[in-house]
């Protein structure tokens, strides 16, 4: 990873952490109706690393065959509490029971012990790079709390990873705008380009998406452990969150023209889970929630809600993918409103599996080989079954069959068949030594897609972890929770 051909692959593989918030570039947030000529894309890979070289190839592992309530409150920043916190024992912790969960859950914790910085507490996007986002850091968080929780490193362990993050973020260099920006080094917490180039003044600009995702880790550490409550209260009341919602739709902004732009967010699933997410800390996007523009579409003869701005209309592109929907599930929990989307969501892959003999579980994920991140979606800018990039092009060539998915689907319904089906044929996709690749390709000859990265190890873990607590989301009081295991 030391040669600059290959550091430009791995910066281009992390695009998915930034390039998954879909933005919507109109400068109002009260329409989603842009002008037909699409605006530039965030992070898409021209825009991110426009002189990036083709990296030297590089041999792909092959892995063991696959086996057949708020809290609101705001205080002004105080010191750091001198005494060390103590986290809650562990003996009333969910167990995993089955052989095959243990074993997967010491494969993804190995990514988390190889990318943890104990200078910052940060953990590493992709395996051996040291830059971040705060999705990232959302998915590095619920995968350290899950990894306490199931018994893969001890009280002392997890207090150490705890206060060097929470130091972190309470001494976190801030731009102008009062929140953080979007990228960081994980080294040495300094603010950083998309590029990973140094940022010293925070020009970036932030993601609303990004930050809704560390909210909810940050709001499942401080109702998990009680402890850390007035800790994590004091760092977010530094920051100007209510920046991220504008007239009920989620806010982000973008650099354009020497300053920044803000800008809508989100696309129907990565939208409603973020704003979702938003709710646990008092902030309502009421029209992300009730108001996206959606129409009904027919695929393989199943009913699936779409996003009305597509690439044409809004110069991004309306993925429809398992990401956002797996993620609520795990980690919010479904509501009813969203049932029937999941459900047809479930069954249109599970026919495509049924009709072609392909393997189907679809996401947006980070690739070892060019264009190094895709969103595979059901349905994107008019057309089934694409994988496409953040320009629209489309790359049927390198469809895949998603880690995180496989496992997110099982542990959210297990009776299926199917899903068993999916998790027997990812459970081995790992290399001992780093974590769970991001899956495999559907052409049978390009065989494993080997990208590592923080995302699908720690939603491995949180799929576990929810299967252990009797399969309830991860945002539940653990008061509620029986002690129970699947």
């Amino acid at each position: 990873m030391a040669t600059s051909g290959i550091k430009s692959m791995i910066l281009q593989s992390v695009l998915y952490a930034t390039a998954n918030q879909q933005s919507l570039l109109c400068p109002s947030p009260t329409t989603w109706q842009c002008s037909p000529t699409p605006s530039i894309i965030i992070a898409a890979p021209d825009n991110f690393n426009p002189d990036v070289q083709t990296p030297p190839l590089q041999t792909t592992p092959e892995p063991t065959a696959p086996i057949v309530t708020p809290l609101p409150l705001k205080p002004k920043p105080t010191a750091t509490p001198e005494k060390p916190v103590i986290p809650s024992p562990t003996a009333s912790f969910p167990r995993l029971t089955e052989e095959a969960d243990r074993i997967a859950a010491q494969r993804a914790w190995k990514y988390f012990e190889r990318n943890w910085n104990p200078q910052t507490g940060l953990v590493n996007s992709v395996d051996n790079l040291p830059w971040t986002t705060w999705w990232d850091q959302g998915s590095a968080l619920l995968g350290i709390h899950a990894a306490y929780q199931l018994g893969l490193l001890p009280k002392d362990t997890f207090q150490q990873r705890m206060n060097a993050l929470l130091q972190t973020l309470e001494k976190l260099p801030l731009p102008a705008t009062g929140l953080p920006n979007k990228a960081y080094g994980t080294r040495n917490a300094e603010m950083r380009h998309l590029n990973d180039t140094p940022d010293p003044k925070g020009t970036s600009g932030w993601s609303a998406l990004d930050m809704a995702r560390f909210l909810l880790g940050l709001h499942v550490m401080r109702s998990h452990y009680p402890e850390y409550t007035e800790r994590i209260n004091r760092i977010v009341a530094r920051w100007q969150i209510s920046k991220l919602v504008k007239d009920g739709w989620l806010n982000g902004a973008i650099p354009r023209a020497g300053g920044l732009l803000e800008v809508q967010e989100g696309r129907l699933g990565y939208e409603q889970y973020a704003a979702n997410s938003l709710k646990l800390w008092n902030l309502h996007a009421v029209n992300a929630l009730s108001n996206p523009p959606v129409k009904a579409v027919q695929i393989d003869g199943i009913t699936l809600q779409i996003d009305e701005r597509n690439f044409k209309n809004s110069g991004a592109s309306n993925y429809l993918t398992n990401d956002p929907y797996l993620l609520w599930g795990l980690e919010i929990g479904w509501n009813d409103a969203v049932k029937p989307q999941v459900q047809n969501l479930f069954k249109v892959q599970q026919q495509r599996f049924k009709r072609t003999g392909i393997l189907t579980a679809v996401n947006e994920d980070s690739l070892d080989r060019p264009p190094y991140f895709l969103y595979y979606s059901i349905y994107s800018n008019g057309q089934a079954w694409q994988a496409v990039n953040t320009g629209g092009k489309t790359y049927p060539q390198l469809r895949f069959v998603s880690t995180k998915a496989a496992f997110s689907w099982f542990a959210l319904m297990p009776e299926e068949p199917y899903t068993k089906r999916l998790r027997d044929f990812a459970q081995n996709l790992a290399d001992k030594n780093r974590g769970y690749f991001s899956g495999r390709y559907e052409n049978s000859q390009l065989g494993v897609n080997a990208s590592v990265d923080v995302n699908t190890n720690a939603i491995v873990l949180e799929s576990l972890l929810y299967k252990a607590r009797g399969r309830y989301p991860l945002v539940l009081d653990p008061s509620r929770i029986k002690n129970s295991s699947n």
